[in-house]
């Protein structure tokens, strides 16, 4: 659901409206074309900009860059995969009036928000139905009023690849025979150069291989989504390591486990872990204490001002040049 709007488009061959606001869940807009109901989002949102700047509200610039999107792209996502009503909290909000006595910025501000759905519809419409289920689990489960029993549970569901421009875009859950996947993938686009990850993780042996993969290949890493557990391993491997300062989750650690349990803190797996570090010139100290802070049902995330002196990144924007 997007604000306070309310808009028939009847002259599609089977009517339907989208809503924004009024505390009333969404019509069925996985029924739709969605390249329509962005194309109707995209008018609302000028319509709000346009009011704005007659009221007296400046360009907002990047200071609201992409407000609402992890809660856009978690309701239309959920529509998408069919979560109905597991999306009602996070597709429902109320848009300011247009009135002559509105706060100009607050205009502003919806018309950006606006802009920050139609950004997640298009990029849920480029997924694949293997990545829309791993982002679900991986980014709305637990957030936005979704609740974690919505949890897709498919032992089948694998991290996933694609390819954009010189771009491998790695989503989904380092599974074991991870590396061997990743390894194809790179084998079969020799063009890539830079590694985008979005992971909660998952075995350890298959990151650090991964992460050897891609310092040996000179290679270099970003985010494309949250990365946790073990794919911040994946990500050390990179020649550069870079952050984009944006909404949502970043690096995130807590102890190895195995399905005996927690691994303890003495065990060998995590002298191998520092050994690894070390050679990509990660200090491996304080990943290590990040590691130890978060029992494996936590996760512990560190401020991006401390991934800067251990190396653990290499440029994070606004933080390390």
């Amino acid at each position: 659901m997007l604000g306070n709007f309310l808009k028939s488009i009847t002259i599609l061959a089977r009517a339907f409206f989208i809503i924004l606001g009024f505390n009333l869940p969404s019509f069925a807009l996985a029924e739709i074309s969605w390249d329509s109901a962005i194309e109707a989002v995209s008018e609302e949102s000028s319509k709000y900009y346009d009011y704005a700047l007659g009221l007296g509200s400046g360009h907002p610039g990047s200071a609201l860059h992409g407000i609402g999107h992890g809660r856009h792209i978690c309701a239309i996502t959920g529509r998408m995969l069919g979560f109905r009503d597991e999306i009602k909290e996070a597709e429902t909000f109320e848009s300011p009036s247009l009135v002559p006595e509105a706060d100009p910025f607050e205009l502003m501000e919806h018309s950006v928000f606006l802009d920050s759905w139609i950004a997640a519809a298009r990029r849920a419409v480029a997924m694949t139905g293997s990545q829309k289920k791993s982002l679900w689990n991986l980014e709305c489960i637990g957030n936005h009023g979704i609740p974690r029993t919505a949890y897709i549970d498919e032992p089948e569901l694998k991290g996933d690849f694609s390819v954009l421009d010189s771009t491998l875009v790695v989503y989904g859950n380092i599974d074991s025979g991870f590396h061997d996947r990743f390894r194809a993938a790179l084998d079969a686009n020799p063009e890539v150069d830079l590694i985008a990850l979005g992971s909660a993780g998952g075995s350890v042996v298959d990151a650090i291989l991964s992460g050897l993969e891609i310092r040996k290949r000179g290679l270099s890493t970003t985010l494309h989504g949250p990365c946790f557990s073990a794919c911040p391993l994946v990500f050390m491997g990179g020649e550069t390591r870079t952050i984009w300062m944006g909404p949502g989750s970043h690096l995130g650690f807590h102890r190895v486990y195995t399905t005996l349990g927690e691994v303890p803190l003495d065990d060998n797996v995590y002298r191998q872990i520092a050994e690894y570090l070390a050679a990509m010139d990660v200090n491996p100290v304080p990943v290590l204490e990040w590691m130890a802070r978060a029992g494996s049902n936590e996760i512990f995330e560190p401020r991006l001002e401390q991934l800067c002196g251990p190396r653990v990144a290499t440029w994070v924007q606004r933080v390390c040049p």
